[in-house]
């Protein structure tokens, strides 16, 4: 799932690169830390960024239960990766602050659904764990669909 997730937001975003085609900021506008090349709007980075480590946040408020550390840890670091990458790109000159809001916007769709039909998908029990090890990490550590 997180492998499709990330490449379709992915394709996604050349798609709208080409349709948008909008340029990057230059230097004459802004300073720019790190040169970048290609279109502008949306930004890859941020996308790609939502689709994964959103989709791994929402997986783990999502399947995983009780307080045990790496629970937490994932749950820190994905919601700081999110946050931060936006920032980060408009900080080093490689995107307007638009097409970094677009992207939070687009990838944040793009998950929403992604994570529609994975719990669509596990509500009907396409998704559901096979063998004796998957049904043992089920019991101890995954939540029963409500």
């Amino acid at each position: 799932m997180v492998v499709v997730v990330s490449a379709t937001s992915d394709i996604l975003n050349s798609l709208i690169k080409l349709i948008v085609a909008r340029p990057r900021p230059s230097a004459s506008l802004v300073e720019i830390i790190q040169a970048a090349s290609g279109n502008s709007f949306p930004s890859g980075h941020v996308m790609s960024y939502v689709a994964f480590w959103g989709l791994l946040f929402s997986f783990g408020i999502i399947l995983f239960r009780g307080k045990h550390w790496w629970r937490t840890a994932l749950l820190i670091i994905s919601a700081l990766f999110f946050v931060l990458v936006g920032p980060s790109r408009i900080y080093l000159g490689d995107h307007w602050a638009s097409d970094v809001l677009g992207a939070y916007l687009i990838g944040g769709i793009w998950l929403a659904m992604s994570l529609w039909l994975y719990l669509y998908l596990r509500g009907r029990g396409v998704l559901a764990p096979r063998g004796k090890r998957a049904r043992h990490f089920h019991r101890k550590y995954v939540k029963r669909p409500e």
